[in-house]
């Protein structure tokens, strides 16, 4: 099964599940406050898997940059697992 890891912690990335829940449920220090892709607390860059997460959300492409840079930025709480591979992040 696919994983979603942030350092040491490491959880299954079941589809539908967000990078979030599945951190949280790990027991991973990410920070949050809003679940809802607003306020921007739970910004994670994908160091890998980028492409086994869902594309971005339009609260996503809003708050964050457009990117060009060799790393993906993502919200933890929009960033939905496909369940097709591992996804490794960094907060």
């Amino acid at each position: 099964m696919a994983d979603v890891t942030m350092g040491k912690f490491s959880g299954p990335a079941e589809p539908g599940r967000d990078v979030l829940g599945v951190l949280l449920d790990a027991g991973a220090p990410i920070a949050y406050i809003c679940m809802a892709g607003s306020c921007c607390t739970c910004r994670v860059r994908v160091i890998s898997g980028a492409q086994h997460l869902a594309p971005k959300t339009q609260a996503e492409t809003f708050h964050l940059p457009a990117g060009g840079g060799s790393v993906d930025e993502r919200l933890a709480c929009q960033a939905v697992c496909l369940g097709t591979g591992d996804v490794q992040v960094d907060q």
